[in-house]
């Protein structure tokens, strides 16, 4: 099995959330207090400078007021942060209407921007260029720079080759296969059923699972399947178009990719949402979620905890989910109850799934970008960053303080606190760290000065015994330039904002059989061949 770095898969025309975020945090700002704004202080003592920075929490995070690796960057740098707190999940309409408005922050932090975003201001002067103040003032992150190209390269604009992004490097040498299928075993072995092996044999257990009461408890309340899709922001950790390699593709939703794009072994581009494969996933399926046997729910919730809820459910009401991690989903006393779900056998003996050497979002470049409000502060704001790029302090600001989350063993290697009772991992991590954030890991870090975790440990172990003889489809890497992100922003932009209408309108409502021309219709007047040229002359040039 091939080892992947998770690198170099998370630039481009991304989105701007991580896969693994939800969030019902509040919003507005946080204060730690300090001095007025301005260049007073240094390294060498002073006033520390004050600047503003943006903070997207998800479901977990803890206040970054209270978290002490926070609190001892800001004291290394001699800065103090007025954090800016928004909840992951309304970030993206935020976000538009502070930019729109010019109230922007000084730093734009955790990934609050993209590279499009950057690329369509990038003419209005409102990101600062980083590219010579790196070596001047970030000694740390410039030598990080040299040393791992591959991440500089997410760093660097394809337009212009300034850098005005830095993003996070948290290499694993392991492979991600994401997203993961669980399935009940529990009630499988309640009701006499197998384990589904065809798209069949999954729509007659599901059936069960809804008209059977496997929880026991007398009432319908079961729900067969349940996952999370965000129509705007299609979240590939938690969404079910992994099932649609029964069809002979799978969506990387959410990727670092125009999404439903997949590559021939000929080079050819495909818009899958144009095929007869895509008509026919979307036609059994459809018929699924009008039976109730699909929770269509999950087409409308705007992040994860509503299904996280379902599987913390008092009483277990799940048969099925889709998630990057069990974990995530349903509570530790129920880990047992759930099993791997391998890949389905479709109705033209298609089993396929995608390879996601990044489906957690590890690597990313716009976690920091430093916007023009910051003139005058930009010494202090680089040496800040800089902070992070110490080795120790990026394995904590990942995986949480030394002393809280980590522990040191006799050896020197760090390895992991026991999580308290009550608690998941997520939720002493994330409220311990902010875990989004620049910083570099390198693969080698793992084993040798971290133990390697058991999820990366199980997920490895899932990989080879489920997934990997089916991998044949691997998530793009694309860096568009300037003119090509401007594209994809609007014309590009109508085209999937239209396809993912249409699939949860088929879905939920069905009639794809009867709109089937009028749509590939629509979608050659919205330019589709443009679209996939488009695509296509980024793919030539990065492979040159």
């Amino acid at each position: 099995m091939k080892k992947i770095l998770c690198a170099l898969l998370a630039a481009g025309m991304l989105f701007s959330l991580a896969s693994c975020s939800g969030g019902t945090a509040s919003s507005g700002g946080a204060s730690q207090g300090g001095s007025a704004s301005g260049e007073a202080g240094g390294e060498s003592g002073g006033e520390p400078v004050q600047f503003s920075a943006t903070f997207l929490q998800n479901e977990w995070h803890g206040d970054p007021n209270d978290m002490e690796i926070m609190q001892r960057l800001e004291e290394e740098a001699n800065v103090d942060v007025q954090w800016q707190v928004y909840s992951n999940a309304t970030w993206p309409d935020k976000k538009n209407l502070m930019i729109s408005s010019g109230e922007v922050p000084d730093v734009f932090y955790m990934n609050a921007v993209n590279a499009d975003d950057i690329n369509n201001y990038l003419d209005d002067g409102l990101f600062m260029d980083l590219t010579d103040l790196i070596p001047e003032y970030a000694p740390r992150l410039n030598q990080v720079l040299e040393d791992m190209p591959q991440y500089k390269a997410v760093c660097v604009n394809q337009t212009d080759g300034r850098i005005y992004s830095i993003g996070r490097a948290a290499e694993r040498e392991v492979q991600y296969t994401s997203p993961l299928m669980y399935i009940n075993k529990t009630w499988l072995d309640k009701l006499g059923l197998d384990m589904p092996k065809t798209t069949d044999d999954f729509y007659n257990v599901m059936k069960a699972f809804k008209e059977q009461d496997p929880n026991g408890n007398g009432k319908q309340d079961e729900i067969p399947y349940t996952f999370h899709y965000n129509v705007n922001v299609p979240d590939d950790a938690y969404s079910y178009h992994a099932l649609f390699g029964a069809f002979g593709y799978t969506d990387s939703a959410g990727g670092v990719a125009p999404h439903f794009i997949k590559i021939r072994e000929t080079g050819e581009i495909v818009y899958v949402p144009e095929t007869e494969e895509y008509k026919n996933a979307i036609t059994f399926y459809s018929k699924m979620v009008q039976e109730g046997l699909w929770d269509a729910e999950g087409f409308t919730t705007q992040d994860t905890s509503v299904m996280n809820a379902k599987g913390n459910n008092e009483e277990m009401i799940l048969g099925a989910f889709t998630a990057f991690d069990s974990t995530f989903v349903v509570p530790a006393d129920r880990l047992d109850d759930y099993v791997i779900l391998p890949p389905l056998v479709g109705p033209d003996g298609d089993q396929v799934w995608t390879y996601n050497g990044a489906s957690n979002g590890n690597v990313n470049g716009t976690q920091f970008v430093m916007t023009t409000k910051a003139k005058g502060k930009e010494e202090a704001i680089m040496r800040w960053l800089d902070a992070h790029f110490d080795p120790e302090t990026s394995i904590e600001l990942f995986l949480g303080p030394v002393g809280v989350t980590l522990e040191r063993t006799e050896s020197g290697m760090l390895d992991y606190v026991d999580t308290p009772e009550g608690m998941s991992y997520s939720e002493f991590r994330y409220g311990n760290c902010p875990v989004h954030v620049p910083c570099v890991i390198k693969a080698d870090d793992w084993g040798k000065t971290i133990q390697v975790m058991d999820e990366d440990i199980n997920k490895l172990s899932i990989a080879e015994e489920y997934y990997e003889p089916y991998e044949t489809q691997e998530n793009l890497f694309l860096l568009p330039n300037q003119e090509e992100s401007d594209y994809f922003l609007q014309e590009g932009q109508d085209i999937k904002d239209y396809v993912n209408k249409m699939q949860v309108t088929w879905l939920t409502k069905g009639g794809i059989e009867n709109e089937w021309d009028t749509y590939l219709a629509e979608l050659d007047k919205l330019g589709l061949e443009t679209y996939k040229q488009t695509v296509q002359t980024i793919v030539d040039r990065m492979a040159d």
